[in-house]
């Protein structure tokens, strides 16, 4: 009871920004933040020649990206909630260290430094998602699916976007120039985000010190993972992680170095990865919402497990396009899924940013050990392992999600 008294006292508070304008401005913000990101798959093989590169130093690049992720993202997400007044403060800091991190790769001259310069954008990307996701979870309790989603579609427009810029880009500039070129504008979208969401936190509680609130939380999130099926909705976002991290950024380095592609056509097939996700995701949202999210993550993640088989088998037609055009349709969607599942078994416990920050962790931290691996795989036996690499992971996954508990609206309405 003191939990809701406090939250809605919150929410009364007329300093804060009104919940529309709050969403919109996250999940606007969110599109530049992956034009950013999904931009870095497109430069890689531009980076691959330009260096000299093997492949498992491509799979590294980005695989520092996925493992600083998982530091961050498990590290800020139970800060996050501790300091919930300041989730407008996080979210522009986390903006500004993208612009930072992506203009120290731009000038960075050896191949270690641009690792580290990666680390440095990767870990402002992990640190917009526990507060962002927090905010709109906890302002749209009853539609979560829905708002996650829609998140998580303004990143797919800045997916779509991104690769298709970048390519069009290459034809006239060097990758350098690409990757530093836009760091001026995140700066100026951080000022943009102090000035706007200042309050969106709240106001400053009286309450324990830091130290205290932090063991208050471990404990309130140790005994949330207890009993409650959290373990298998981490373990089928983890495996559906480590086959979109073993898969992704293999994608464009197959096209442009097996199957000779252009830096256009090779960005257009990035882009397919995104765009129709960006429709399907928040139907798909919405949809979990009213039947819940167990079903449609059984049969994305079913589904999922043929395609990069059939992408590779059909690497010489039409086929390959239409395989990755339908995997874009499901991309992501069981991240947002198992992230809204994560808050409803979490419900009341405030406890938003910590499972959203571990949830990202424990998929960036396999993320990347995958994609190294993936990177060795075909530095020693071709292209083609890592595809069935992803297809594996995906199979786990399917089988895990079986087991999943079921949550969302039709959930709870049954308890």
């Amino acid at each position: 009871m003191a939990e809701l008294t406090e939250t809605a006292e919150v929410s009364r508070d007329p300093s804060r920004i009104s919940d529309r304008a709050m969403a919109a401005s996250v999940i606007g913000a969110h599109t530049l933040e992956h034009i950013y990101g999904r931009s870095i798959q497109v430069l890689i093989p531009s980076i691959y020649v330009a260096l000299g590169l093997v492949p498992i130093q491509a799979g590294l690049l980005d695989g520092v990206r996925q493992l600083v992720s998982g530091v961050v993202g498990m590290a800020s997400g139970l800060f996050v909630d501790v300091l919930a007044h300041r989730r407008g403060q996080i979210l522009a800091f986390s903006f500004a260290l993208i612009s930072v991190g992506y203009f120290l790769v731009a000038i960075a001259p050896t191949y270690t430094l641009i690792l580290i310069a990666l680390a440095l954008a990767s870990a402002g990307s992990a640190l917009w998602h526990p507060p962002a996701l927090g905010l709109l979870a906890e302002r749209y309790a009853g539609q979560k699916g829905l708002f996650i989603s829609l998140h998580r579609a303004t990143g797919n427009i800045g997916d779509a976007i991104g690769p298709l810029l970048v390519g069009w880009l290459l034809a006239y500039t060097g990758w350098r120039w690409i990757a530093g070129g836009g760091s001026p504008v995140m700066l100026g979208v951080s000022a943009l985000i102090v000035v706007f969401l200042w309050n969106v936190g709240g106001a400053k509680p009286e309450q324990a010190a830091i130290g205290e609130k932090l063991r208050a939380q471990l404990l309130i999130a140790r005994n949330a993972l207890r009993g409650s099926g959290m373990g298998s909705v981490f373990t089928v976002s983890a495996l559906r992680g480590m086959g979109d991290a073993s898969l992704i950024w293999v994608i464009p380095l197959y096209l442009s170095q097996e199957l000779g592609k252009s830096n256009l056509e090779m960005a257009f097939h990035v882009a397919l990865l995104a765009a129709p996700g960006i429709i399907a995701g928040p139907l798909l949202g919405a949809l979990s919402d009213r039947i819940g999210r167990k079903p449609i993550i059984v049969f994305i993640m079913g589904t999922s497990t043929v395609l990069p088989i059939v992408m590779v088998l059909g690497s010489g037609s039409i086929v390959i396009t239409l395989a990755i055009a339908l995997f874009g349709l499901f991309y992501f969607t069981v991240n947002s899924l198992t992230q809204a599942a994560a808050i409803d078994i979490a419900e009341g416990k405030r406890l938003e940013g910590t499972f959203i920050g571990l949830m990202w962790g424990s998929n960036a931290f396999f993320g990347a050990a995958t994609a190294v691996i993936a990177g060795w795989l075909i530095g020693r036996f071709g292209w083609t392992p890592a595809f069935y690499l992803a297809s594996s992971l995906f199979l786990l996954g399917f089988v895990a999600s079986l087991f999943m508990p079921s949550t969302g609206k039709q959930a709870a309405e049954e308890s």
